[in-house]
């Protein structure tokens, strides 16, 4: 018998001992039935800190996700930190190669979903701005799922089709999966749209514009004479196509512009198509070491229409086909929309490996990824007039500058960019106890890691060829420590409860760029059970990515952005890529908070965080155009002689500096509803009982990991529900920003973003932001409803002579509901087929509320219409998937 079991008969002489096996490690462990044993509950984070919120295996039903990845992002409010970072995965309280070994597995294969805070991050080696979220599979369970999903707005336009594949096995410590993911969506074109573009300052159209030179002189004298007023523009007539126009025949359109093809192939959505597979391999080497290796290609591709190209030619007062007295400018569409198509194509692949084990009490981890992704962009420039225009200009009579002049023009060299980056990374995490103390264990983290970077881009530009070469060797080192000070039940200052500190060192040597380096520390403290607060700090400097550095330039035509100098609308040339002359930031944050369940009975927890953020040289995309914002960056804008605005240089920057702060609270309730009901099915696959492959527990119980008198039992709120109940989800989470203020350049005024300035195209900051989750399953059936509401915003003009603009608030209803026909038993009875199936139906954004924006002259600017801004709208989504078992 093991010491293990000898030290259980110790404590409970009279009990009668029953002897199993884990499934795990195959060893015999011994149940005594009478004995409540309190250990850490199965698959458990390690750092010891309380999760902000944990869903068991019937409450995640409730949420209706088809994956886990789905899962997850209904879950965003919960596992999005307060610090910016994205969520870290753990699967059994382990690291994992990446979120590709788990985002298709299906919800039935999760026995606990543990959201904990960004303090646990650090006893994994990751940074203190991520919060982790910890995947506790079930121990036993297979499956084979297809799911299939077609969306579709109700303003119509577009279909999205999406085919998801999954293929599972889990037997104690052993997992594989694989999985294949299809996925199309139709273009959307502004013609399938209310997009108005009568108020841009464009004059293009397919039958053409005549204008007077200089721009907004008199075309002629002699018609302005005709019509009774100084003429500036006017519409080609349609009969200028066969021969040549008299003055008479420009009356009609005598400063009229025509404009009827503005919106003429220009899509706000790109057609794309994704195809995708992966695959898991999870197996233990031996009764020490276990392994995971994971894989996944994808490839994708997208085109978009940016408009037709136009071209702009002088008519001279001696050619056949003027009837004015002196030159005069054409402005012409061409019905060409290929020459302004744009093409991406990316393909990406990625391998991973993690190995994982103990020696002694101490748990290491060793991961190793590689991550590989080439794009292709092709971008088409428009067409070159200058054949054209020497014919006109020469006087030819077989040139008719109305008729049909696609044929006489060539596309323009078509610009180009190539992007292949690859990542190699491998980490070695060692966790364990370093030593005791009175209060208890001194536990520590070492991370030692190794990455090695390469970005190659060409691109060819205005016919320019352009090539960067880029690697970057990162060397990285971290330590964590977390130390008891007081503890209840060790006696050790019980009076004040428990109370424990933390300090965590990392430095960063980048080849290319020179170190950086981040300190932090923290205390938390539990004065009362189920009442814990926290102190954390950090002082953390940041690189700028291989791809802010070294993007390819891309440069966009057509790009409609409002100019706040002019009040107008102007399309562009947009650039983005990278930016080599770049810095690091460094961000200093004091984060407060605070975790409390008050009833041990049911699961109720609040929580509450306040958050300081003071970055100095922070790197940000760039900011929307302000008056204030081009004073402060001149060199990033290119206007003409006349003051318009030709281009912009958007790609990323250095901010002076940035500080934040904000207060995020919310709270988390569920309980089981309707009356048990013995002889129903509980509705959970698997037996989720010990083991499962986390190697932790080598004891269970019923007070055990998991039994009902144990962490993860009754106590616990969804553990309570009987057979026969429905289970009932309740979260919300409310954001407040107390203060957002960037400083461009040192010398300049703060922007307020939170009362009047901007450094994004949406508008300033929302003061408030509030996400309502509700779902219900029961009996095969669920609902799922998600709310999202933020405050308005506005930007105000530095510019007495330039409108302001107010951003309204936005409050966006989501709804799903869905059957399990698996649970109808008669219908499954008479119809086996049914066995497995669940279909669901989704609206999105319920009442098609959109932002509004208005200018304070009462117009909305072209590139800020609601279309624009969100131009699906409202969508409704049929599921259907089958779950094989």
């Amino acid at each position: 018998m093991t010491l293990s079991a000898l030290m259980l008969l110790a404590l409970a002489p009279n009990a009668e001992a029953v002897q199993v096996q884990n499934p795990q490690t195959d060893e015999p462990v011994v149940v005594l039935p009478d004995v409540e044993v309190t250990t850490t509950r199965r698959g458990a984070a390690l750092g010891g800190q309380e999760p902000i919120v944990s869903y068991d295996a019937a409450q995640i039903q409730a949420f209706g996700a088809t994956n886990i990845g789905e899962l997850v992002s209904l879950l965003e409010a919960q596992t999005r930190s307060a610090r910016g970072g994205a969520p870290v995965f753990l699967v059994n309280g382990r690291r994992i190669s990446g979120f590709r070994e788990i985002r298709g597995l299906p919800p039935e294969a999760i026995e606990r979903f543990d959201v904990l805070p960004e303090e646990t991050a650090l006893s994994y080696g990751y940074s203190a701005d991520q919060r982790v979220v910890n995947v506790v599979l079930k121990a036993d369970f297979r499956s084979i799922t297809a799911s299939g999903t077609v969306t579709r707005p109700t303003s119509g336009g577009q279909t999205v089709l999406d085919n998801s594949n999954n293929v599972l096995r889990i037997a104690g410590s052993t997992r594989w999966s694989m999985d294949l993911n299809l996925n199309s969506q139709t273009a959307l074109f502004e013609t399938e749209r209310n997009i108005d573009r009568s108020g841009a300052a464009e004059l293009f159209d397919l039958q053409g514009n005549i204008v007077g030179l200089p721009r907004g002189a008199q075309i002629d004298p002699a018609l302005s004479a005709l019509a009774g007023q100084a003429v500036t523009v006017a519409g080609a007539p349609a009969s200028a196509a066969n021969g040549a126009p008299s003055l008479n025949d420009f009356l009609g359109t005598a400063n009229s512009p025509r404009q009827g093809d503005l919106n003429a192939y220009r899509t706000l959505l790109p057609n794309t198509g994704s195809a995708e597979i992966s695959g898991t391999l999870k197996k233990d080497l031996n009764r020490d070491i276990g392994a995971t290796f994971s894989g996944s290609y994808k490839t994708a591709s997208s085109l978009s229409y940016l408009g037709l190209p136009g071209v702009t030619l002088t008519l001279p007062s001696g050619n056949p086909y003027s009837p004015f007295g002196d030159d005069v400018r054409l402005f012409r569409y061409l019905d060409r929309p290929d020459a302004l198509k744009r093409e991406v194509d990316t393909q990406t692949a990625g391998v991973g490996t993690v190995l994982d084990g103990f020696a002694g009490d101490w748990r290491w981890t060793l991961t190793g990824t590689y991550d590989w992704v080439e794009t292709k962009t092709s971008t088409g420039r428009g067409v070159d007039p200058a054949a054209l225009q020497a014919s006109l200009i020469a006087g030819d009579p077989a040139v008719n500058p109305f008729g049909d002049i696609d044929g006489r023009v060539a596309d323009r060299l078509r610009d180009t960019a190539t992007s292949t980056s690859g990542v190699a990374n491998a980490e070695l995490v060692v966790n364990g106890k370093a030593w005791s103390g009175p209060a208890g264990d001194l536990t520590s983290t070492f991370k030692v890691g190794a990455q090695h970077q390469s970005l190659d881009s060409e691109s060819l530009r205005n016919g320019v060829a352009d090539e960067r070469s880029l690697s970057r060797d990162l060397g990285r080192l971290q330590a964590n420590f977390s130390l008891p000070i007081a503890s209840r039940d060790r006696g050790v200052l019980a009076k004040i409860g428990d109370l424990s500190a933390s300090m965590n060192l990392a430095y960063d040597e980048l080849s290319d760029f020179g170190g950086v380096s981040t300190i932090g520390g923290g205390l938390n403290w539990s004065p009362i059970q189920r009442l814990s607060l926290g102190v954390d700090y950090s002082d953390a400097g940041k690189a700028p990515t291989m791809q802010q550095l070294n993007d390819p330039t891309v440069s966009t035509p057509n790009t409609p952005v409002f100019d706040f100098r002019t009040g107008e609308t102007v399309e562009l040339a947009y650039v983005t890529g990278g930016a080599p002359n770049l810095s690091a930031e460094n961000a200093r944050s004091l984060k407060l908070s605070a975790n409390w369940q008050p009833y041990s009975a049911r699961d109720l927890r609040f929580n509450l965080a306040y958050t300081r953020t003071d970055t100095d040289d922070q790197i940000a995309s760039f900011p929307t155009i302000t008056p204030a914002l081009e004073a402060a960056l001149p060199e990033r804008f290119q206007r003409d002689s006349d003051g318009t605005l030709l281009s912009i240089d958007a790609r990323p920057l250095n901010f002076s500096r940035r500080e934040q702060q904000d207060v995020q609270w919310g709270f988390n309730f569920s309980r089981p509803f309707g009356k048990p009901n013995p002889t129903a099915e509980r509705g959970q696959r698997g037996p989720g009982g010990f083991g499962g492959g986390d190697g932790a527990p080598r004891m269970a119980g019923p007070g055990g990991p998991g039994g009902p008198r144990g962490p993860g039992g009754a106590g616990r709120g969804g553990g309570g529900m009987q057979p026969g109940q429905g289970m009932f989800n309740l979260s919300l989470t409310h954001t407040w920003r107390l203060q957002d203020e960037v400083t461009i350049r040192d010398g300049l005024t703060p922007l307020n973003l939170l009362d009047g300035d901007a450094i994004s195209g949406s508008g300033g900051q929302s003061r408030h932001e509030v996400q309502l989750q509700a779902g219900a399953f029961r009996n095969g059936l669920g609902m799922f409803v998600n709310a999202n509401w933020r405050a308005g915003t506005h930007v105000n003009s530095t510019d007495v002579t330039s409108p302001n603009l107010d951003f309204s608030g936005r409050t966006t209803i989501n709804l799903f509901a869905f059957a399990d026909l698996t649970q109808r038993t008669k219908w499954v009875e008479k119809f086996p087929v049914l066995k497995g199936t669940r279909i669901g139906f989704g609206v999105t954004n319920i009442f098609d509320d959109r932002v509004s924006v208005t200018s304070s002259d009462g117009q909305t600017p072209l590139n800020y219409q609601s279309d624009f801004l969100d131009p699906t709208g409202r969508t409704f989504r049929i599921n259907l998937r089958k779950i094989l078992f």
